[in-house]
Order: structure tokens, then sequence, then C-alpha cells
């Protein structure tokens, strides 16, 4: 894992050591609750506070205390003596933490067992960290799959969560069967008998392994990993996590409305690596589909799905045979003019009738770039929904100028956006503490390229990378059109590195949707349909990471005024 401040802050440093802020409230102290943390368990000075949104049992001597219930209730009501079989297994531990999941291994990406009853992590002091599968019967391979994911799991604690202690994960297999219980939970000892030195000696060292679990759970690899040619890891914020964590099996189809800069993409990508790894889904079964062809690519480069623009879904010479689960992302801008896409959506997805599969919708009436429909069904039938209040993508400067935007678009909503909707706008937030910039300025076009080639120029200097910046317009032909002038000025000032990624750093604003970059630039941000000039000043916006830069031209009226 990655962690670095601003590149301006770090002498000589490039801009490839990335950033690690998202939701960085999350210090990971069992004394300091995070936004994902709630007290579960107090014993003798042990405060801990982290819930992972995975069902986190304290132990006791002799019993077990379940809070929170959901699973826990479920999976009892699914399977008779499952209480019973736990409980036995916890008799003789003082006390400690049992984090309960259906699959520990999808929760580490890789791929679900079927068969597993669950998986429980049992946390105690004087023991080493004990991974226990749960079958309802025997089966051939358990073993292997119990020791694969406590291998993969320490693996992970130490190269992800940073864990510096000893470490060893222990395994168990357990069997609802009463007969069969006892053979497989003897036959199923971890292959290395490790030395006392490896067991959790204290609370502090508990503690120090939670932190490290923590952040193997939460961790997301960033947008900025593929463009800087290394490994950078942000965390889910507990929003994105509680959405994360959804029973797949239970909720296929999902709204899910969030607002600028609170990770609607990431949450995406997250959930398609979950499909694969849920129900063992081959690349071509899960179709991701987006408005506008940078995303598509974006996407299409991960190899997670099939990724399409909404026009080509729309063709009759599209092959939808083996789609079975399908994602789509910025819904808010899809349009009617080709057909009925969430008529088709559905069909596809629902085609299987006893097994239908994922259909997540994922989008943000606030960032609506047109006035045409949207093929979305009525807000009050959009259900299940969930939402995405927190915006953890911007810089403070840049997440107060999201708040009067939004609070613009309160104050005289575009008809498209549903009055109900509205009321997410009580709920935004954002993880504060982030350093950054936003300026607003009037010039002239000459001032203008002058202003955006200087700056980016110092950029570079600094260490930043052409990947890390965006020149955004209102229009296609508006970049046309002043193209010129700023290659010549790009070529007068020598800066030949903004010359060769110019296709790549500049482009229109409602194209570069569902992107981010550390530094954008909006060159006279305008709407041509009437009504949603906030809205489009919004997306521009949530576009920028650390520094944003809105150039209008002298004589154009503009919300900001």
């Amino acid at each position: 894992m990655m962690v670095a401040a601003d590149p301006e802050a770090v002498s000589n440093q490039p801009s490839s050591l990335g950033y690690l802020y998202e939701d960085f409230e999350c210090q990971l102290s069992l004394s300091d609750s995070p936004p994902c943390c709630r007290p579960v368990y107090s014993k003798k000075g042990l405060e801990h506070k982290v819930d992972l949104q995975k069902h986190l049992f304290p132990v006791s001597p002799g019993c077990l205390k379940y809070t929170p219930e959901s699973l826990w209730k479920e999976l009892c009501s699914e399977n008779k003596g499952l209480e019973d079989l736990l409980s036995q297994q916890m008799h003789s531990v003082p006390y400690g933490l049992l984090i309960l999941s259906r699959s520990w291994a999808v929760d580490l990406n890789l791929q679900e067992r079927q068969g597993v009853i669950c998986d429980a992590l049992l946390i105690a002091e004087n023991s080493p960290p004990t991974l226990y599968t749960i079958l309802g019967q025997q089966e051939e391979g358990a073993q292997d799959y119990c020791t694969r994911t406590a291998f993969t799991l320490k693996q992970k604690l130490v190269n992800t969560g940073g864990y510096t202690g000893r470490v060893c994960v222990m395994t168990k297999v357990l069997c609802l069967e009463s007969k069969s219980n006892v053979e497989t939970s003897e036959r199923s000892p971890s292959p290395i008998d490790y030395p006392r030195s490896y067991n959790l000696a204290n609370t502090q060292q508990m503690e120090a392994l939670l932190q490290a679990l923590v952040i193997v759970l939460l961790n997301f690899r960033s947008f900025l990993s593929d463009q800087l040619g290394c490994e950078i890891l942000n965390l889910l914020t507990a929003q994105q996590y509680e959405i994360f964590s959804k029973n797949l099996r239970k909720t296929k189809k999902l709204f899910v409305h969030g607002l600028p800069g609170s990770g609607k993409t990431v949450m995406a990508i997250k959930i398609m690596e979950k499909i694969r790894n849920t129900f063992h889904s081959e690349t071509d079964r899960i179709l991701y589909i987006c408005e506008n062809q940078r995303l598509r690519d974006f996407i299409r480069a991960k190899n997670i799905c099939q990724a399409v623009t909404r026009k080509t879904f729309m063709k009759n010479e599209f092959q939808t045979d083996m789609i079975q689960h399908i994602i789509v992302d910025e819904a808010q801008n899809f349009r009617t003019e080709d057909g009925d896409w969430y008529k088709k959506a559905k069909l596809i997805t629902q085609r299987e009738k006893d097994c239908p599969g994922i259909l997540w919708i994922f989008l943000d009436y606030f960032q609506t770039s047109h006035t045409q429909p949207t093929g979305l069904p009525h807000f009050s039938r959009q259900y299940p929904k969930e939402e995405l209040t927190k915006v953890v993508r911007n810089a403070d400067k840049i997440a107060e100028f999201l708040q009067k935007m939004l609070q613009e678009i309160r104050n005289d909503p575009p008809f498209r956006i549903p009055p109900e909707s509205l009321e997410m706008l009580n709920e935004f937030t954002w993880a504060h503490g982030v350093p950054g910039s936003f300026e607003h300025k009037r010039l002239n076009l000459s001032k203008m390229v002058t202003f955006v080639v200087n700056k980016c120029n110092s950029f570079l200097k600094k260490g930043y990378s052409p990947h890390d910046i965006a020149v955004l317009f209102s229009t296609e032909e508006e970049i046309n059109a002043y193209k010129d002038q700023f290659l010549s000025e790009i070529r007068k000032k020598r800066v030949c590195r903004m010359e060769d990624a110019f296709d790549y750093m500049f482009d229109s604003i409602r194209r570069f949707s569902g992107l981010e970059r550390s530094i954008v630039f909006g060159i006279n941000p305008h709407s041509v349909e009437q009504g949603i000039s906030c809205n489009l000043l919004l997306c521009l916006a949530s576009r920028a990471k650390k520094h944003l830069y809105i150039l209008m031209f002298p004589d154009h009226p503009t919300p900001l005024d």
C-alpha cells in the first residue's frame, strides 16, 4: 500500500506516490471510533469499536452474544444447529471477537465455494487467529478451500494491511452433521504447528491485527493505479462497504443513488468483481453499460466484464445471449432515443425466472447533463434503493463548491430531477481535511490559454503526469474551435508532454462523466439547454480531486456570479 502527501508538499517526489485520503477519518483506532465503527465489546480495558459491517460477535466464556444479529438470525434460521456448533467451539475461549461472513473467500476476492454455509474468523487473546469454515455436510476439498482462504488472508494482512507482527491463520473445518463434524474437525488441523510466539499475546496485538484487517476489507485499487503503473490503494467508506456487503443472492436488483464524488463507479467495479466470485461468472456474462465512450474504454481495460455504451447495447446486432448480469452506470444521462434500455436490461437479467441475474443501476440526478427523457422508472418505482451521500473524492475547497452548487439546484431544481431525490442533500457530507485548491477567474481567450498552459507546466515540473490533468470544455465543437490556440501556446512554451497527451487531456464535460483527475480546468462551462447550468458545473467540479480551476469569459453569465 502506498500513502503520500500532495506532490507539491513532497520535495522531488513524483505523483506516482499517489494519495490515500478517501474517508481517512478512519484512523482504525480502538479508542477513536471511525465512521464505520461502533462499540461491540468491552472487557479488561479492551474497548473494541470496529464494526466491519460484517457481523462482529463478542465472545465471552461459555457462550456467544450476537450483535448485530441480521446475518446471524438468517444463518441460524436456515441452518439448524449452527448456534450450538459455534457455541461449543467457543466454550474454551476466554474472550475475543468472532467475525462472521457468508464467505471470507469472496471478501478476499477469491471464488465462493458451494456448500459452505459461512466462514468465521476468531481473534482471541493468547491464541493465533483461527478461520472456521462451516459446512452443511462433509465435502471433499473443503480443507483446501479453508487453507487457501486463510493463506490469502495472512498475505493480505501483511502486504495490504501493513501488519508488522508475527502472524499465522489457523484453520478448522466444521460440519453441522454431528457425526461428520467430529471427523472433519479431527482431520483438518492446520498444516503447520506454529510456536506460541505467533499467538496474540495481548490486547495491543489484537488491536494492531484488527487495524490491518479493516484495511484488508475496505481497500480498493485506485483508478490512478492503471494510469501511473503502480499499485495505489484507497479505502471504502462505511456507506460504500455496507452496500458492497449485501447478499447478492437476495439483492438481485438495486438502484444506487450517489451524490457527486461519492464513488459510484468505484462501487460498480467492486460489485462486478464480487459477482464474478459469488456466481463463478465468466467475463462475457457480466455487462457494464454507460453513456460515454471514454468511461466504457476505462472499464473495458480492466477485463472484468463486457463494457458497452447504451447506443451499442440497443443495437439489434449486439449479442445478449450470454449476458446474465448487468451493471448500469451514470444512468441519469441515458436517453430513450434508441429504445427502452431499462426494459431490455430487465428482460435479459430476468430471462431465467427461477434464478434471475443481477441488475444494479448507479445514478445521480444532480449531474443530469440534458433535458431529454432518461428511460429510468419513476422515482417511486426505483426499489429497492440505497444512497451514497458522503463525498470521498474531492478536496475541501472543491467539496465546499459542490455543496454550493447542490444548494443552487435544490433552490431551483430542473424539472427532470424528482422532488423526492432532493432529500438526499440533507445527508451531504465529505471527508474533511483534504488539502487542495479552487479558483474561479474571468479571462479572455488569450489569457485563458496562457493561464492553463502555464499552470499545467508548473504542475508537470512538480512531479504530476499529464494523466493527472483534464482540460474540459462544454462541447466537442468548442474543443475543435480552441484547439489551435492551445497547441500554439503549448509549442511556444515547449511543453512537449502536453502536446503528446493533448487528446488524453482535452475533452468535453459530458464525455468525461464518471471519470476523475487530480487537476481539472473548466473552460467557459455553460449549457446550451436551459435550466441545467448548475448541473453541468457540478459534474465538472466533481471530476477534480485536488485542484479545480473554472475559467469563464468576461461577458458570460454563470451561476457563480
